[in-house]
């Protein structure tokens, strides 16, 4: 089960409306044999990743390649990792 229109959606709603600034991946980004540069991008200058992990999270070839480029920040620059 996909969270991105239930728990996810809330999330991001209550962090923007706390200003936080917020990088939500989404439908819209291109998905290839590697990360795309502009999420690459967004992870490594994030300081705090928050990953949200669904029913079938380690079946998406998609969501473990994120989370490693997610793991490798936390382990190469010290981001935080929720």
């Amino acid at each position: 089960e996909d969270t991105r229109a239930s728990f996810t959606s809330h999330l991001y709603a209550a962090l923007q409306n706390a200003g936080i600034f917020v990088f939500k991946d989404d439908e819209s980004l291109p998905r290839g044999r590697q990360i795309s540069p502009s999420l690459r991008l967004a992870i490594e200058q994030s300081r705090i990743s928050v990953v949200v992990f669904s029913k079938n999270y380690a079946e998406s070839w998609w969501c473990l390649k994120e989370l490693e480029k997610i793991m490798e920040c936390h382990r190469t620059i010290g981001r935080v990792v929720l």
